[in-house]
């Protein structure tokens, strides 16, 4: 089964799944347990996913390389704007965002939940807790105009809860904060780890 695997994309990996490397002693028993790993940007070889494997503790993470044959279910952010989180303060801010959103992006920009809030629509795992910020993700394909972008940011900013939110763009992840307020180049997140760009939609 062919799945796609972009950054933020939440997948689902097979009982057998082997992982490229020697993991910690934990990251077994939480595969076991929820088989899931997060699409992260790094380079990597045909017929292998990145992935980010999450534990029960907070600072249990571990970057992994996964057979792409060993995916068997891809969920990606889109699919998860309709679900909501069961803390009831993320649960209205996401609330909050889809009125908002709905109103505001039109065409193939879309968006969706992700970071704790997204895994945990995703695979039913309660991850979140009172602290948790609601990590957004708009893949932003052509350009986004500054004044939407301001005002987005703006009314992010008055949300009951904390909203962190990502621009993927043609040239990579960046913070729509840093978007926002930046007179100069801005850090994008690529495959091949971050770097500064000035027009992150402008041709490679």
């Amino acid at each position: 089964m062919a799945v796609t695997a972009r950054p933020h994309d939440l997948l689902r990996l097979s009982g057998a799944a082997a992982l490229d490397d020697t993991p910690p002693g934990w990251v077994p028993a939480s595969i076991a347990a929820c088989p899931w790993g997060v699409v992260r940007r790094a380079p990597h070889p045909p017929g292998l996913v990145p992935v980010g494997i999450r534990g029960p503790e907070r600072w249990q993470r571990h970057a992994a390389l996964v057979p792409r044959d060993a995916v068997i279910r891809s969920v990606p952010p889109e699919e998860l704007r309709e679900r909501r989180p069961w803390l009831p303060l993320l649960a209205v801010t996401l609330s909050a965002v889809a009125l908002l959103l709905a109103g505001e992006l039109e065409g193939d920009t879309t968006w969706g939940p992700i970071g704790g809030v997204g895994f945990e629509l995703a695979t039913g795992q309660p991850v979140t807790h009172p602290g948790s910020d609601l990590d957004l993700l708009i893949r932003a394909p052509r350009r986004l105009d500054r004044a939407l972008t301001t005002r987005l940011a703006a009314v992010f900013t008055a949300l009951p809860g904390k909203v962190d939110c990502q621009l993927e763009t043609p040239g990579g992840g960046i913070a729509l904060a840093e978007w926002v307020r930046a007179g100069g180049p801005v850090m994008a997140r690529t495959d091949h780890g971050p770097c500064l760009v000035d027009d992150p939609w402008a041709p490679a």
